[in-house]
């Protein structure tokens, strides 16, 4: 199977063959979402707001990112030249798996009973609308290579956000099963957009990577570095608090050493806190 077919497949199949009917599901997962829904938050989540930890937080942070994705693929193809032909194809069904995800997490809230937050106007050069700020991001729309750096840092926060909030989320398992469908399309786009970076000379894996060639951001701009990858090249991983698994006790390869670092770090997603993904998405708007 092709990968843009694979990414197809991943973002359109339900999350279960034998689950209840689409509507019903959304239902239930709009029940869990009002219940979570904390007294006296108003219409929407005030986008510059911590974000706490509940499954309506959990939705609506999640939706912010998929509307920021979208209009960046929207805007990129609409901006003439930018994408070549060759990957026009590509970006349009990834934006289309961005209008997908849009939807299952609006009509989720609907669902619930929840005002949906209003879409933000995204400002994809960190001027945040003011014409005096410092731009954070240029050239992102009138240069391909620029486009693409932005895009992984976008998908591979998605990657992180997406782990980070299904743990808020598991209180209702139609809804953790859609969630964790959608973090794997999430990680199926890091992957091919780092793969077109790679493609064109640039030294990054398909994954995360402490050998990845550094994306230099303005001060201002660093928290997205932080949102997307800051914390992956942690090597240790806990059974539970202060209980580090052994890995270099069990994991042993040829010669009976020991598995490197950098291969340990590669190997896990690391979450993050939902206030530093914020600060990232808060950038835009």
């Amino acid at each position: 199977m092709k990968l843009i077919s694979l990414l197809d497949h991943l973002a359109a199949a339900p999350a279960d063959q034998s689950a209840a009917p689409r509507r019903a599901v959304l239902r239930q997962v709009g029940s869990a979402a009002l219940a979570a829904l904390p007294l006296g938050l108003g219409a929407s989540l005030p986008a510059a707001a911590d974000t706490k930890d509940t499954s309506y937080d959990a939705v609506t942070q999640l939706l912010l990112l998929e509307r920021l994705q979208r209009a960046l693929y929207t805007r990129a193809l609409a901006a003439p030249g930018l994408i070549p032909l060759t990957q026009l194809a590509d970006f349009q069904r990834l934006r289309l798996h961005q209008d997908q995800h849009v939807a299952f997490l609006t009509e989720a809230l609907q669902a619930a009973g929840a005002i949906v937050p209003t879409e933000p106007a995204f400002d994809f050069s960190g001027r945040r609308g003011v014409v005096t700020n410092p731009v954070l991001f240029p050239n992102v729309l009138s240069n391909f290579d620029d486009f693409l750096a932005l895009a992984q840092q976008l998908e591979d926060l998605g990657v992180r956000l997406y782990k980070t909030q299904a743990f808020n989320i598991t209180n209702d398992s139609q809804l953790l099963k859609a969630v964790l469908r959608i973090h794997a399309v999430e990680a199926q786009h890091s992957a091919h957009v780092r793969s077109l970076r790679r493609g064109r000379g640039v030294a990054v894996k398909n994954w995360p990577s402490d050998t990845d060639a550094a994306i230099v951001r303005p001060a201002a701009a660093q928290v997205l570095t932080t949102a997307a990858t800051g914390g992956e090249e942690n090597p240790i991983q806990n059974l539970k608090a202060g209980m580090p698994i052994p890995f270099a006790n069990f994991l042993l390869i040829r010669d009976n050493t020991a598995v490197r670092d950098s291969a340990l770090s590669e190997a896990f997603d690391e979450p993050l806190t939902t206030t530093v993904a914020q600060a990232a998405l808060n950038l835009f708007v």
